[in-house]
């Protein structure tokens, strides 16, 4: 059965919602703008009896009923509205790339639960993250985030080099090469890698045996695919999934163009 969220994995998000809403939001506003960026589904979509609430909307409204944020030294509650206090926006700006890392690469709702649970539960411990989408990016932002680029690099060429078959990186959903459809000059190893699992990493862990470990956790694909993939963001379509579509429909006509 899928996990329910709890009021602590909304703490971070909520946080980040507040700073983009010039520092303060109510709870009216706080839960739609949850419900988008979090994607709820299974139980906590559930309507409780004898409420317009889901079961989603009623943990959000718990924050202030239990004094989640004030508890926590995050957030004040004045007249209707959460306002961000320092120790909230140090706490936000500590884990940033994590919680950028999981919201932007869409990954499913037990899964952004389940690690949401983790960056809560280990606050004493640093966690390291691979953004798959800083090698595909140029100019500032890999400056920005060099540390996590080359970290990042790291999982992908190790992901490179254990997904080759016969020296070739063909789609694991479509079975597309870009060497032998472009040529080897500007197609060699060109592919995306699916970050299918959230990847972590804690500071001082060693390398090789978390490569070792989450080269499971992605798997090259086409940019078509990959796109596909996450084409409804929360609710990304299993590689098995998209590949039965690509079974049945998949036919490329170059004739045509």
């Amino acid at each position: 059965m899928e996990k329910r969220i709890q009021e602590n994995e909304l703490v971070l998000p909520s946080l980040f919602l507040m700073e983009i809403n010039d520092g303060h939001i109510t709870t009216e506003k706080l839960i739609p703008q949850l419900r988008e960026i979090m994607r709820p589904s299974g139980e906590d979509l559930e309507i409780l009896n004898s409420r317009n609430d889901d079961k989603f909307s009623q943990k959000v409204r718990n924050l202030k009923a239990h004094n989640t944020f004030e508890r926590l030294g995050y957030a004040e509650y004045t007249d209707g509205v959460f306002s961000i206090v320092l120790k909230g926006q140090e706490y936000l700006e500590q884990n940033r790339d994590i919680l950028t890392y999981l919201l932007n690469n869409d990954f499913s709702y037990p899964d952004l639960i389940k690690n949401l649970k983790i960056v809560e539960k280990e606050k004493k411990r640093e966690i390291q993250i691979f953004d798959e989408n800083l090698i595909i990016q140029e100019g500032m932002k890999i400056i920005v985030e060099r540390e996590v680029y080359i970290r990042s690099k790291k999982l992908r060429d190790y992901a490179l080099d254990f997904y080759q078959n016969q020296g070739k990186l063909c789609c694991s959903c479509c079975g597309f090469n870009f060497s032998d459809f472009y040529g080897k000059e500007i197609g060699d190893e060109f592919i995306e890698m699916h970050h299918i699992r959230p990847i972590f990493q804690y500071k001082g862990d060693n390398l090789v045996q978390t490569l070792k470990d989450a080269v499971h956790n992605v798997a090259p694909v086409c940019s078509n695919c990959h796109r596909m993939i996450h084409r409804h963001g929360r609710q990304p379509l299993q590689m098995e999934e998209l590949a039965q579509y690509v079974k049945r429909n998949g036919i490329f006509n170059i004739s045509a163009y």
